[in-house]
């Protein structure tokens, strides 16, 4: 199977391709603006932005749902990019649960022979959580777990979310993954994703250790991490890690002070100027 996906720069005919990989929950649209400011500053990139298995138009891949899994559906994405479009796919950038698939994902692309040429993530622990600091993405879960099948619009689904005790803006964004409902169906709308694969994949995402894979593609392949200072993504024994792994040159680790989890909405110049080039 191939995962959906939407080509950013392709009117330029890329030598060079970023796989861009969202979070757990999200949509390739997410990164949409922000990667096309981003290759304003890249002359001869292009961008594919991905929709990772069981999210938005990737739906229907076959279990497990893990982290190795949705590593190994880059292989597929990376002959159809190159063989339909030219170039090769030389990096990646992935966010939170995006950045742990990043980084499975170019071990498995650079065995497949990718020559690739750097790795960014964004805000995400490589290592197991078994307690994270930040159970935001747990009360999500939870909230939608609890909610009633249908509802009469999207605007209902996102005040029954805010109801519950979710954020405004986090209730706009999942309510992108609402869909429409045909009438012959009973019609109205539901959230358009199944809950228990995506249980499936952040709980492998919460226990994988991916610190040894770090240390391995290290030594062929620029890393860099990037952080929001207000975020507890990276945090404790985490943060500890990475910063160990900076000091050792295994990773380029840069803090943003002001953002928080979502780095590229609460930061967007700053991240952009990272992402100008290979983590250095």
């Amino acid at each position: 199977m191939l995962l959906a996906h939407e080509l950013l720069g392709q009117q330029h005919s890329p030598e060079r391709w970023l796989f861009v990989l969202h979070g757990i929950l999200g949509r390739r649209s997410n990164w949409r603006t922000f990667m096309r400011k981003v290759l304003e500053q890249r002359p001869g990139w292009g961008a594919v932005l991905v929709d990772l298995r069981m999210h938005g138009d990737s739906q229907g891949f076959p279990a497990p749902h893990t982290v190795a899994s949705a590593a190994a559906d880059l292989l597929a994405l990376r002959t159809h990019v190159e063989g339909e479009h030219g170039g090769q796919v030389a990096g990646l950038i992935g966010h939170s649960f995006g950045g742990k698939v990043g980084l499975a994902g170019a071990a498995a692309l650079r065995r497949a022979g990718a020559s690739l040429e750097e790795l960014w993530i964004i805000d995400a622990p490589l290592g197991p959580r078994p307690d994270p600091e930040d159970r935001s993405t747990t009360m999500v879960f939870e909230v939608l777990d609890g909610l009633p099948p249908r509802f009469e619009s999207r605007r209902a689904f996102t005040e029954a979310v805010m109801a519950a005790g979710i954020s405004q803006r986090t209730a706009q964004w999942l309510a992108t993954n609402v869909v429409a409902v045909d009438e012959g169906e009973g019609g109205g709308w539901r959230f358009g994703l199944e809950l228990e694969h995506l249980h499936a994949l952040i709980e492998d995402f919460a226990a994988v250790d991916l610190w040894p894979t770090l240390v391995e593609q290290s030594a062929a392949l620029p890393i860099g991490l990037v952080v929001g200072g207000r975020s507890k993504a990276v945090f404790g024994s985490e943060r500890e890690r990475a910063e160990a792994e900076a000091a050792a040159g295994r990773l380029h680790l840069e803090v943003i002070p002001k953002a928080a989890h979502w780095v590229h909405v609460d930061a967007p110049a700053e991240l952009r100027a990272l992402l100008a080039g290979p983590p250095r």
